[in-house]
């Protein structure tokens, strides 16, 4: 396993320019090993160095992600390559946003993309459907052709959004998905004597206790638009389970009532003080993580990637205690329901059309998906498999913490979808959500914004 640490926009397009796919022997390279925070998407703090080498009889498979985390995704690869010595993957690591996006862009546009790449689903892998391969074949050949019954409904679902019309094809493969919850910090709410609101005034009462005592009520990372989408998604979920994607697909305009009713409770959360002061400015991973872990804010909208924080090296001592239950958002503002679990595919893999050894790469994305490259991230509590009928075994894991996981995993029968399909719908969404936050949009201006974005596709 190779694995290379990727840190800048500059290195990430010099590395594009000289990679070569699918090579039959690979130079050695350092091992880095990076722990993200809090941010799906995201984040290194600390590295380490492994070497190894490659004979000229082995075959080796490119890959680049920014995920599972790398120490999980030694793991993942660990495993992999000990049940197949003759296959070596030479992974590249970056950070979301920009280096790993950057180095996307560039590697397509110098048609020198790796063999397998991370993807997310809708938006992402639709830009990208053009350089990969459709492994359906495969997948029905290893699991029969009904092979989509081995996930839940909504990530079946979501492995072909943002197809183009009339493509039936499949690009990424769902390794693995996520349910979004708040999460909330135990030793803050005893201390203040809070309990799980499940009203709309609870939760204002709530955050007024904490503000008056100098804590972040439900910490917000306003700087990121996936945090923005989380919640406008938890906040749909309340109204309609039915609008987010009927407005995606064009059956209703996203200025219907009942979207721009969402993006009002959005901005009520706001004007209510349920949100920190400087929400807008700050970012779940830098101001959020290290505010939550030492008991100065009280809840924040995480996915159960955070379940990953309790095998960190060295975690926190709120994280080592595992000192956090989760709820799902009460009813805001004018809705009547609380939010129903949101969620689905968190990350997935594809095969480049690059890729000169497609069937040792299908064996690795398979033992990703459905073996034991997937055991090893479940063991390691990197969020929930996409593959139905695998959990943790790993009997160092805090009981609670294994409870909470298990009922995220029952609770991906009945997530509602939160991924976009369309790019240029994905980044109106994102950018009207933060005007709307920093009060600059109205919420019917904001969902007009996102309407005009569908319109001029």
């Amino acid at each position: 396993m190779k694995f290379k640490k990727v840190a800048s926009v500059l290195l990430a397009v010099s590395m594009v320019l000289g990679m070569t796919a699918c090579a039959g022997e690979g130079k050695e390279t350092g091992d880095s090993k990076a722990e993200t925070p809090v941010k799906e998407e995201t984040g290194t703090v600390k590295t380490e160095t492994a070497k190894d080498t490659v004979s000229e009889k082995e075959t080796t498979i490119t890959m680049w992600s920014w995920s599972p985390i790398t120490r999980t995704c030694e793991k993942m690869l660990e495993a992999f390559e000990k049940e197949n010595p003759g296959i070596k993957i030479e992974f590249s690591y970056y950070n979301y946003d920009p280096e790993y996006l950057s180095a996307l862009s560039a590697a397509a546009a110098s048609d020198s993309l790796p063999d397998i790449i991370g993807l997310q689903p809708g938006s992402m892998t639709a830009q990208y459907a053009d350089y990969l391969l459709d492994y359906s074949d495969y997948a029905a050949k290893d699991w029969g052709e009904n092979w989509k019954e081995n996930y839940p409904d909504m990530i079946a679902s979501q492995i072909q959004m943002g197809n183009k019309e009339g493509d039936t094809s499949n690009y990424i493969l769902p390794i693995e998905a996520q349910i979004i919850s708040i999460v909330y910090n135990k030793n803050v709410f005893k201390k203040y004597n809070l309990e799980i609101p499940t009203t709309y005034e609870e939760l204002k009462q709530l955050c007024k206790t904490l503000n008056e005592n100098g804590v972040a009520p439900l910490f917000f990372g306003g700087s990121n638009g996936w945090q923005a989408v989380n919640m406008f998604t938890m906040l749909c979920s309340q109204i309609d389970t039915t609008i987010f994607d009927k407005a995606q697909a064009g059956e209703i305009k996203w200025t219907d009532p009942k979207m721009v009713q969402a993006m009002g409770n959005f901005r009520m959360m706001f004007d209510d003080g349920i949100f920190q002061t400087g929400a807008m400015s700050a970012d779940a991973n830098t101001n959020g993580t290290p505010a939550f872990v030492s008991d100065n804010a009280a809840m924040m909208a995480l996915g159960s990637w955070w379940c990953q924080e309790f095998t960190a090296e060295d975690p926190a001592t709120t994280v080592a205690d595992w000192d956090f239950g989760f709820f799902y958002l009460p009813p805001i503002g004018t809705a009547e329901k609380a939010a129903m679990p949101v969620g689905g595919i968190d990350f997935g893999y594809g095969i480049t059309k690059n890729c000169k050894n497609k069937d040792a790469a299908w064996k690795a994305l398979k033992s990703f998906s459905s073996g034991a490259g997937i055991q090893a991230c479940a063991n390691d509590v990197n969020n929930l498999p996409a593959f139905k009928g695998i959990e943790p075994e790993n009997p160092e894991l805090n009981p609670e913490l294994v409870k909470q996981y298990n009922s995220f995993a029952i609770d991906l029968d009945s997530a509602m979808n939160q991924r976009i399909g369309e790019p240029t719908v994905e980044t109106a969404l994102q950018n009207a959500l933060a005007g709307v936050g920093s009060g600059e949009l109205t919420p019917e201006e904001g969902c007009q914004a996102v309407q005009d974005a569908q319109d001029a596709l």
